[in-house]
Formats: structure tokens, C-alpha cells, sequence
């Protein structure tokens, strides 16, 4: 749990209007079941897999699915910051800002090793 707090804190400073911007993303809390996180744990694995070798072959059309697939997942699982920070993503990736859009994509795949671990343990 350490590591994600290490991981939002990195968030924060990466996106400084992340307060005003996670209203967009916010749900009503309800209790998630095994079952569902599991489901979210093995796309959200998938998805940063897409997101990295998207990234890694300058294909932005892959990159940018994914991470807007992964921006959609974290508003339905009541994870605003996270859709914020995929938000961020694929608007850098639609600038070219790729070297920002892999800087922000290590901290998305670090939040997301580290959910994925904790949810699984």
C-alpha cells in the first residue's frame, strides 16, 4: 500500500489541477466483489501491456485506445485519479508529446502493478 500512495503522490505532481479535474470521474461508492476486480485486475494488465508496446512502437492509435479504455475502467471502479492521469495520457498522446506520454504512462503502470498485486494478495 506504501507503493501506491507513492504512486498518487507521483500523480498529483505530474497533473497539479488533479483536484478540480477528478469530479468528472467520480461515482457513487459501492462495494466491489472479487469477482469484479479480478475482471478489472486482468484488463487493466492488458490494457497497460497495449498502452506500453503502443507507446514503444510510436504507435499512437493503439497507445491511445488503450489508455482511454483504461480512463473509462477507473471512473466505472470509482478510481477518479487514475482517469485523470489516462485522461492526461491520451491528451499528450494526441499532441506528440510522447516523451511526456511515457512519463506519465511508468506511473499509470506502476499504479496499476501495484493495485493488481495488492487486489490479488
Amino acid at each position: 500500500m506504501k507503493t501506491l500512495q507513492r504512486v498518487m503522490e507521483m500523480v498529483r505532481k505530474s497533473i497539479p489541477d488533479l483536484d478540480e479535474r477528478i469530479c468528472q470521474f467520480e461515482v457513487e461508492p459501492f462495494e466491489m466483489d472479487d469477482e469484479l476486480i479480478a475482471a478489472f485486475c486482468e484488463e487493466l494488465d492488458r490494457f497497460t501491456a497495449d498502452l506500453r508496446s503502443g507507446l514503444d512502437a510510436a504507435n499512437n492509435e493503439t497507445a491511445r485506445i488503450a489508455v482511454h479504455s483504461i480512463k473509462g475502467m477507473g471512473g466505472t471502479m470509482g478510481l477518479p485519479e487514475i482517469s485523470v492521469l489516462a485522461q492526461e495520457i491520451e491528451m499528450t498522446i494526441r499532441a506528440d508529446d510522447l516523451k511526456r506520454a511515457h512519463q506519465l504512462s511508468d506511473i499509470l503502470i506502476a499504479w496499476a502493478r501495484d493495485f493488481s498485486a495488492n487486489a490479488r494478495a
